[in-house]
């Protein structure tokens, strides 16, 4: 063995010759800028090993001289050869951490000598290779170790909690650290430090090792905050109310910083747990100081985050808001949106108490909140901010205000996005964009600890496939903070009826529903007048439960994904005048959409839109903007199998047609009144062309006054408008307002094919005119049986009338096929259009295209029928003529 020792000492000592004779070109001809002889002497041997060189005449080398060398070796080390990633790899490469980890563990190593060690060991730990390796050494427990034998001596504990927060920059040093007992060390480097000397004495300003090691112990707690059950762990041993004494004004401002980073880190997803610990340590009042300035420019962001971490807790939201610092989260989040998520999230979830939504509002939180959910509508937290809005439905003057600001075109926006199924690709995290911050300060919470709706009984899921509860609990799983998922108790809720439809009672506008946004004295008049108002009920089947769904105490049906956003359109609707920010094609095109695309449509939607459908001050935009034909179409006009259409089950397909049936007639009954007649004539003489347009094809859906009709079809010239687009069939320009979005829906009420498409079979039969139509003036007109009233058997129909005329019931279907059929209150230039139309003709939309285009293209036009429209209408006894001479069907000769 001593031979051995010999031996190996010797190849030692021969590399550290060479490496020696190499590095004497650099500057230094000494052994100790060779990092092999450094290795060579680094750990010192024990008393009776053999491991000792030996003098000349083979005596034992005194112990002094080992010692000696070992320290010139670390002093070496530590000023020569770990500077820089690159000197610390060659260190760990070449085999330098076991023997630094073996001198830290002996029992006798003196005080000046561990000192040196550790600071080694502490600056190596800053490599991330380095930091694995001490890992595998079991060097976290040896650190531990040191740090419990060395209580009193400042300056080993320095180094030894240096060592620890370089290795908690890993996870899974963070995991050995907190198992291994470190902790309760740290904390206790940290508690001595902070006492003075005297009861008395203030701390000194000046560093000092007391502070030196506090600084350090408190960096290292830092890092060991890195997860929500570190951070628990650390609150439940009385982290925070350490560290809390160390902001104040009187201690070094590196420690002060280092303390403040570190209850930031803390406070991150501030739970119970850590609402107790900030109320004990009476922390808040100083960092609202800090916050507002008032300590330096330095602590003022990191002061202000940590505060924005708190209003996490609603007990400590108000306290938070009696600072003054509401007002710094908005411009914070003014200044860099993306970059202020933390700031954000505080602004929403100070929303949810009276006390601070008027600080909100004061600071212009709310103008800041509908700009970034205009720019950024797929950011994490835009969520947020619709449940933000939802804290403001009963404050009448914020209301208005986000409906100003254009809230409402982005709940429709995001409703729609809901509905196709592009939230969870939506809701997808960015990290560039979130602030750094961790995954449970990006969940869209309801605010459960809020005071201003307490946590419900119990939490459960919305459906099976509710994709962001199953990631909350399996994050709660994995984090430790319950058990199993049937920690989180279920409930139920029944989804109620939308039911009763109210119709108003006289034409006036004043009878409209009780605004929300009104003054008491005219709401109690306006409930007073509508108690009287008739109701028609829709013998509508209860919704089926919604199977574990949360109910919000503002919302009494299933609080489910789109619960907020139709919540506020709700409370917009009940305004005295919703028309304005309700009532437009886009609008409504959202809405219709939702509820003939989603699986199970909320009855609040369908409460909104009765709501809205027997508002005297909707009934204009609703004709004006053609929401009428939209409903008709959408809703009632169900057959056609929209893609979507399959979701729903039949029981849902019936509620939502029953609903648009409702829509129709809550219209019927106003426009049949004097002020709906009104209404329709303003729009018909002095709205323009779209709003004419829009209005005449309206007409037959919500108006059985045969004079008013003639009045304005006829003598308006609404007629010619509702023909106007019907050759119009370019699917790139349904912009609001296009003719050719009306033209495709008036062919669609009809269920026609659309220009462009093959002409049916019965449509070409030019020469089978089994069926004569006699009108008031004599006039015979012939036509085919099948080309106006569909074919026998199948739903596919030209006109709904002659349908109901020819194949129903009446006694013109049983009666003798020779024999006319009376036609009553019908011209013949009246009729002659639609029957060119039912038998297959068409207008031409693009004479110069259509004269360039394919002979198929163009055979399918009519001549007579393109010049009664596009000309217009010369007289109707010439209309009269041409047609008559123009046989049916004429645009499907060859």
């Amino acid at each position: 063995m001593a031979a051995a020792s010999v031996q190996g000492e010797g190849k030692q000592s021969r590399a550290a010759s060479r490496e020696s004779h190499v590095s004497s070109s650099s500057s230094s001809s000494s052994p100790e800028s060779s990092l092999s002889w450094c290795l060579a002497h680094l750990f010192k041997p024990r008393p009776g090993a053999d491991h000792g060189k030996t003098d000349s005449g083979g005596g034992r080398e005194p112990d002094k001289r080992s010692r000696t060398s070992q320290w010139r070796a670390l002093v070496a080390i530590r000023m020569q050869h770990i500077k820089g990633d690159a000197g610390i790899s060659r260190f760990r490469t070449q085999g330098g951490l076991p023997p630094l980890l073996d001198l830290l563990k002996e029992p006798e190593c003196s005080r000046k000598t561990l000192d040196l060690a550790l600071s080694i060991l502490a600056n190596c730990c800053t490599d991330l290779k380095t930091r694995i390796e001490v890992r595998k050494l079991d060097g976290i427990n040896t650190i531990v170790g040191i740090l419990k034998r060395n209580v009193a001596q400042e300056t080993i504990q320095n180094r030894a909690a240096r060592s620890l927060g370089n290795l908690a920059m890993d996870p899974q040093s963070c995991a050995l650290i907190h198992s291994s007992g470190g902790i309760p060390l740290l904390l206790l480097c940290v508690s001595l430090s902070s006492a003075p000397s005297s009861p008395t004495a203030a701390p000194p300003k000046e560093p000092c090792p007391k502070l030196e090691c506090a600084q350090s112990a408190a960096r290292a707690l830092g890092y060991l905050s890195d997860s929500p059950s570190n951070r628990l762990s650390l609150l439940t041993q009385g982290t925070l109310s350490a560290l809390a004494p160390l902001i104040a004004p009187e201690y070094p401002e590196g420690l002060r910083r280092v303390v403040l980073k570190t209850l930031h880190e803390l406070t991150r997803g501030c739970g119970i747990e850590c609402a107790r610990e900030v109320s004990r340590s009476g922390v808040i009042a100083q960092l609202g100081v800090m916050a507002l300035g008032e300590a330096g420019k330095p602590f003022e962001e990191l002061a202000l985050k940590t505060l924005a971490n708190m209003c996490s807790q609603g007990c400590l939201r108000p306290l938070v808001g009696s600072l003054g610092v509401i007002q710094k989260f908005t411009e914070e989040v003014k200044k860099d949106p993306l970059k202020s998520g933390v700031f954000l999230k505080a602004l929403c979830l100070c929303c949810k108490e009276a006390v601070n939504r008027a600080k909100v509002k004061e600071s212009g939180g709310l103008e800041v909140l509908t700009s970034f959910l205009s720019a950024h509508q797929n950011h994490p937290l835009s969520w947020l901010i619709i449940l933000a809005c939802v804290d403001f439905v009963f404050d009448e003057s914020a209301m208005e205000q986000l409906q100003e600001l254009g809230l409402v075109p982005l709940l429709i926006a995001r409703l729609v996005q809901l509905t196709r199924g592009e939230e969870q690709c939506a809701e997808k995290m960015d990290v560039s964009t979130t602030s750094n911050m961790s995954p449970t300060e990006l969940l869209p919470t309801a605010g459960f600890d809020s005071f201003d709706f307490p946590a419900p009984e119990s939490c459960k899921k919305e459906e099976a496939g509710s994709s962001s509860f199953q990631s909350l609990t399996s994050w709660l799983v994995s984090e430790g903070l319950i058990s199993s998922e049937g920690d989180l108790l279920d409930s139920s809720g029944v989804d109620g009826e939308w039911g009763n439809v109210p119709i108003p009672p006289s034409s006036s506008p004043q009878t409209s529903a009780p605004s929300k946004f009104s003054s008491p004295h005219r709401r109690r008049q306006r409930a007073q007048s509508s108690a009287s108002a008739t109701k028609v009920t829709s013998d509508t089947p209860p919704s089926a439960p919604r199977p574990m769904a949360y109910h919000h105490p503002y919302h009494p049906e299933p609080w489910t994904t789109e619960s907020p956003i139709l919540l506020l359109l709700s409370c917009f609707s009940h305004a005295t005048d919703p028309s304005l920010a309700l009532v437009s094609s886009g609008i409504m095109s959202g809405l219709l959409y939702y509820l003939t695309q989603h699986q199970d449509p909320s009855s609040r939607c369908f409460r909104m839109l009765c709501r809205l459908s027997c508002n005297p001050n909707c009934l204009q935009a609703l004709v004006r903007t053609g929401s009428v034909g939209l409903i008709y179409h959408h809703l009632c006009q169900r057959e056609g199998g929209l893609e979507g259409q399959e979701r729903q089950t039949s029981r849902v397909k019936n509620k939502v047609k029953q609903l648009g049936v409702a829509l129709l007639t809550n219209l019927r009954v106003q426009c049949e009144s004097g002020f709906g007649s009104g209404v329709l004539a303003h729009v018909m003489m002095s709205g323009s062309d779209s709003d004419k347009m829009n209005c005449a094809l309206s007409l037959p859906f919500i108006s059985s006054n045969k004079s008013l009709l003639k009045k304005l079809l006829l003598d308006s010239g609404g007629l010619l408008l509702a023909l106007q687009p019907l050759g119009c069939d370019d699917e790139n320009d349904l912009d609001e307002g296009n003719p050719a979005e009306f033209g495709k829906l008036l062919s669609d009420l009809f269920n026609s094919p659309h220009a462009g498409q093959t002409p049916q079979p019965q449509h070409t039969r030019l020469s089978n005119f089994d069926l004569l139509l006699l009108l008031d003036d004599g006039t015979q007109v012939p036509a085919n049986r099948e080309a106006v009233a569909g074919v026998e058997g199948t739903e596919r129909v030209g006109s709904e009338y002659f349908r109901a005329l020819l194949r129903g019931g009446f006694g013109e279907a049983q009666g003798n096929a020779g024999e006319p059929i009376r036609i009553k209150d019908v011209s013949t230039g009246m009729l002659l259009p639609v029957l060119h139309y039912l038998h297959g003709c068409r207008l031409t939309k693009d004479r110069e295209s259509t004269r360039e285009g394919d002979e198929g293209a163009s055979g399918r036009q009519c001549q007579i029928f393109d010049s009664l429209v596009l000309e217009g209408l010369r007289s109707r006894s010439q209309s009269a003529e041409d047609f008559q001479k123009t046989p049916l069907g004429c645009c499907n000769q060859s």
